[in-house]
């Protein structure tokens, strides 16, 4: 990006697209759609025209949806990783151009003719602390409010009539910073920096948190690729407690490892699923009855286990019963030799010995009664 101007590279010749850059007045900020060919571009407000966020195609460069704003003053862009969404804060001035309130540009990249619909919060005047929609998902957070407890609200993009609607509001959270499983539904809300490593293990579909726990210092949150575990890390930002902790996605502590100087977490990147979303839809609405015949399977798999066990450990018994039979008749072959050389022994022990019988009498209980005639 450039003055009046954005520059989009084809590759693998790293030459301009159609040797022209895009020209628009007084551009100001881009972002490219995760997964296909769209940038989305904002133009702060020039002079009496009104401030600008345009949708444009690329390599057509045709724009597909623009929306005007006034009194700008400040704004940022949230595409869900899907791109299905783009999420548009947007910091206005008030009519005294003393504060600023906040709002939400909502478009429907997917849609027909890309409909777009505007989000107020309750109190227009509460700071936006955070913002991060759900991967694969239709959902999103938003921490809004002062001070070291703000609350955080969940919408969805879907409700029955198309809309945006809100589903709920957590009040007075330690958090000011949101990490979403990278499968949806779980979400560590994390109150990182000036509050310490606050952590709460939230579950969005059931709307209730799992577990409420504490990584002291922590600087970083990074879920793994299959959202099973997520690990929380203090770096070398800090001169103590360096190293990371591992969760399971329910907030379960699974171990800590302390490290020296240690400076960054990566998990590795999990191979992309060959799967279009309405084979991985098609597969969650028969989840149950892949469970059944996996569970047959295993099943099938554990007699079969239990099968060769039983084998081994009568091959076992049937080995031990004929040594202990070898044994046996070689104890009797050597009887006779035994008993020759301890018949002495046995003697002399018959010698030393008397046997003397003692009767003792006991008597264990006097009763004495009347008897009447």
């Amino acid at each position: 990006m450039s003055k009046n101007q954005i520059h989009v590279y084809e590759t693998p010749e790293m030459s301009v697209l159609d040797k022209k850059s895009i020209k628009l007045e007084g551009v100001q900020d881009f972002e490219w759609c995760p997964t296909s060919d769209i940038l989305s571009v904002y133009q702060p407000e020039i002079g009496n025209q009104p401030a600008r966020i345009s949708l444009i195609q690329i390599p057509s460069k045709q724009e597909i949806r623009q929306k005007n704003l006034f009194s700008v003053s400040e704004i940022k862009m949230y595409w869900q990783s899907s791109g299905s969404y783009l999420a548009v804060r947007v910091d206005r001035f008030t009519k005294t151009k003393k504060s600023t309130y906040t709002g939400f540009e909502l478009f429907r990249v997917n849609e027909r003719e890309c409909p777009m619909e505007v989000l107020e919060i309750e109190n227009k005047t509460e700071k936006i602390v955070a913002f991060a929609w759900e991967p694969k998902g239709h959902r999103f957070a938003i921490i809004h409010g002062e001070g070291p407890r703000p609350d955080i609200t969940f919408y969805t993009m879907q409700d029955n009539l198309g809309r945006v609607k809100k589903i709920g509001t957590l009040k007075g959270k330690s958090a000011n910073t949101l990490f979403w499983s990278p499968q949806g539904k779980n979400i560590v809300l994390a109150g990182l920096k000036s509050l310490n490593g606050q952590l709460e293990f939230f579950n969005v579909d059931e709307f209730e948190t799992m577990a409420t726990t504490e990584h002291f210092m922590c600087t970083d949150v990074d879920w793994d690729p299959t959202g099973r575990y997520v690990t929380t890390s203090v770096t070398s930002v800090h001169q103590m407690e360096n190293g990371f902790n591992m969760w399971a996605f329910n907030g379960r502590l699974l171990y800590r490892t302390p490290r020296d100087r240690f400076f960054q977490f990566l998990w590795r990147p999990r191979i992309a699923t060959l799967l279009s979303e309405e084979d991985e839809e098609e597969i969650k609405s028969k989840l149950k009855t892949y469970s059944k015949k996996y569970d047959t399977m295993d099943e099938e798999l554990k007699l079969i286990q239990d099968s060769a066990d039983i084998e081994e450990r009568q091959d076992l018994l049937d080995k031990w019963n004929e040594w202990r039979q070898r044994k046996a008749i070689q104890s009797e072959e050597e009887r006779p030799a035994f008993e020759a050389l301890t018949a002495h022994l046995q003697l002399e022990a018959e010698e030393e010995c008397s046997i003397e019988e003692v009767t003792v009498e006991e008597i264990m209980n006097i009763n004495e009664e009347i008897i009447s005639m």
